[in-house]
């Protein structure tokens, strides 16, 4: 009877600690992730205050929201053995698709050409609106319009 107490004592301690080793082992694998997350957001957060254009934004976006959806894939298949409550897994799975939301915005932006902010093409001078006297930009070579100007320049000359 005391050596059945010992084994299962024994047990109980083992089981403990291998809980409490599995539970360190987690804490490394957040940890790398975690820093992993920081690196990108922190080169990302640069290029922002920097005011980068969305050509160099995009990939940058690409790059956190890719470690972004690890960390999510991690807190999803790991929260029963790290114990991570169901409600931080629903927040980082909500921020993740904001931050995809926004690095959509930021890449379709680049792929237009810099997008809203970015520099307006003017239609070519000479077009229709040019010929209707309803110019989008100043010309080279072309002078003040006034009142009187006709689409073959001032009648009063």
């Amino acid at each position: 009877m005391k050596t059945l107490t010992l084994v299962m004592s024994a047990a109980c301690v083992a089981t403990a600690l291998a809980a409490g080793a599995a539970r360190a082992d987690c804490q490394s694998d957040a940890a790398s992730i975690r820093q992993e997350i920081d690196e990108k957001g922190k080169t990302l957060q640069a290029a922002i205050k920097k005011k980068a254009d969305p050509m160099t934004l995009c990939p940058l976006f690409k790059a956190y929201t890719a470690v972004e959806a690890k960390w999510v894939k991690f807190l999803g298949d790991n929260k029963d053995w790290c114990q991570i409550p169901a409600q931080v897994v629903e927040q980082a799975s909500t921020g993740s698709k904001k931050t995809i939301e926004v690095r959509n915005n930021v890449c379709n932006a680049a792929a237009n050409g810099g997008g809203a902010a970015g520099p307006v093409k003017l239609p070519p001078q000479g077009s229709l609106s040019s010929a209707l006297g309803v110019t989008t930009g100043y010309s080279i070579g072309q002078s003040k319009n006034s009142v009187f100007d006709t689409l073959n320049g001032n009648a009063l000359k």
